[in-house]
């Protein structure tokens, strides 16, 4: 499994826990990919039997992975809050 699929396994999954709706879009924000790397890769998660591709939603057999593989590196730097004075 890929970086990039481990990305978007733990990304699904954390928009999963905030009771978020995922979106191809959605992901790509979440993730710093590119829509299309977005697309490509959920195709190939989708053949493997971890993600409804259409419906954007980790599988069962996803989300056991997800929870086995842990949070992912974002492939963007998260923002740091500006130091007080």
């Amino acid at each position: 499994m890929s970086s990039t699929h481990h990305l978007l396994l733990a990304s699904l999954l954390v928009l999963a826990r905030r009771d978020e709706h995922a979106t191809v879009l959605r992901l790509a924000q979440a993730t710093g990919l590119e829509r299309a790397a977005v697309e490509a890769a959920l195709a190939e998660l989708d053949r493997a039997g971890y993600v409804d591709a259409e419906r954007v939603r980790l599988s069962m057999g996803g989300l056991a992975a997800a929870m086995l593989l842990g949070p992912a590196k974002s492939a963007r730097r998260p923002r740091r809050a500006p130091l007080a004075a």
